[in-house]
């Protein structure tokens, strides 16, 4: 249930709060709990993944005033699963991959067998203090999301919640989308804002080899490609590194020129798009792309809708500032 709205200059008005924070998870949350029978939501273990984890102003001056909103995303998860007759709550904060990383908890929780059944959703807001430190470490673009384009010239911020509820696999269960298949993680980096193609390829390895394909077995792959300089470079190099020369016919995507960077949300909201465009043959177009950057004019970066014939799997990548690089693989039902 992604809701998604561009900030392209200073969010003055933007102010977060913990109760604007708990609306987008609860709203997300119930989506995909509809038709949920209430006596199943207590085997329910909530994962919200979110930038917001109460670090910042906000969360300095309710701590000052004994608010225990203070540990935002904290009280945000507790309060959502208590409203929502869940079972436990967890919070994943790991930047803006924190959508996909609670994911990949999400799926070890049910592999240990430490949740009959986990809802994983990435929520965030547009803040002041996510803005401000953003446009303080130069990341923030004037022209919005632009993936892979020749004049990218950094991020634009979204407001979103989404939600994706994980179980594991039971007969004649009608409701499946599609099987998380694997995930990968690592943190590797040398500069706090600029991602490392070596944390990358190491993450789509780990996926891989956990999902038990090959590179060539990926049909598609939907990108970070969050329109920034060194960022799509990078990625782009750990893609070559893993499929070799098939990087220039795989299909690479990214949702970003859309929906703009939806900060923790964005892991949970790509996923989805991945599972969709598996379960309905078509792949969506890479908004803002085009002119596409030289160097990759010659791969098969998608800016129109297509039809995917035969398309059995999917990898979508995200990663976060400080090194968090991840990869999720998603097979289709």
């Amino acid at each position: 249930a992604p809701r998604a709205g561009a900030v392209p200059a200073a969010p003055a008005a933007a102010v977060l709060t913990p109760d604007r924070l708990l609306d987008l998870v609860c709203l997300a949350a119930g989506e995909a709990l509809d038709g949920l029978v209430p006596g199943r939501r207590a085997g329910v273990t909530l994962v919200v993944g979110t930038t917001d984890t109460g670090g910042n102003a906000l969360g300095h001056a309710l701590a000052g005033a004994g608010d225990d909103r203070a540990a935002l995303a904290g009280w945000v998860a507790e309060r959502a699963a208590e409203q929502l007759g869940l079972g436990a709550a967890v919070t994943v904060g790991s930047a803006s991959a924190s959508g996909a990383v609670a994911l990949g908890y999400a799926r070890d929780l049910l592999l240990a067998g430490d949740a009959e059944e986990a809802l994983v959703v990435g929520a965030d807001t547009v803040s002041k203090s996510a803005f401000h430190g953003l446009a303080a470490l130069r990341t923030l673009g004037v022209d919005g999301c632009q993936p892979f384009h020749e004049a990218r010239r950094g991020i634009a911020l979204s407001e979103a919640a989404a939600a994706c509820l994980l179980r594991r696999p039971s007969p004649g269960d009608d409701a499946v989308l599609g099987r998380l298949a694997g995930y990968g993680a690592s943190s590797f980096t040398t500069h706090m804002a600029a991602p490392e193609s070596a944390g990358i390829e190491l993450a789509l390895r780990r996926a891989l080899a956990a999902a038990a394909l090959a590179p060539g077995d990926v049909s598609f792959v939907n990108a970070h490609g969050p329109g920034t300089k060194l960022g799509d470079v990078a990625e782009m190099r750990a893609l070559a590194d893993v499929f070799g020369d098939r990087v220039r016919t795989l299909p690479i995507n990214s949702v970003k020129g859309l929906l703009w960077h939806c900060q923790g949300a964005a892991g949970v909201i790509e996923s989805l798009a991945c599972l969709l465009s598996l379960r309905h043959g078509t792949l969506t177009p890479t908004t803002a792309a085009e002119p596409v950057d030289p160097q990759w004019r010659e791969h098969d970066i998608v800016t129109k809708p297509r039809e995917l014939v035969d398309a059995r799997s999917a990898v979508s990548v995200s990663c976060g500032l400080g090194g968090v690089n991840t990869a999720v693989v998603w097979e289709r039902a």
